[in-house]
């Protein structure tokens, strides 16, 4: 019985992204996440809290105050943005 449990709970596990971060054509933080970009919604004293940038989009991103990867909720209503994130990394190097 305890065998069928741990196989069970193994299966719900969802596999944590991979995040980095970049700026924002305005320079601002957003952070990577499969393939996906958020937007810093809000900060508290210990917590990030990252929204997608498709508006309307349900998912979410949070990291502690040093970026380390704390929760991921929610799912997207929308394709990967590859496209988009290999643009800003070239314009990143552009500039630096």
């Amino acid at each position: 019985m305890a065998e069928a449990f741990v196989i069970l709970t193994g299966k719900i596990q969802a596999k944590s992204p991979a995040i980095s971060f970049m700026n924002s054509n305005k320079g601002k933080p957003l952070l990577v996440a499969d393939e996906y970009t958020f937007k810093l919604n809000k900060a508290t004293t210990t917590t990030k809290y990252w929204i997608c940038t498709i508006n309307g989009c349900a998912a979410k991103v949070h990291t502690d105050l040093t970026n380390l990867l704390m929760k991921t909720a929610g799912n997207h209503s929308h394709l990967p943005e590859k496209e988009k994130i290999e643009v800003r990394e070239a314009r990143e190097k552009m500039t630096h």
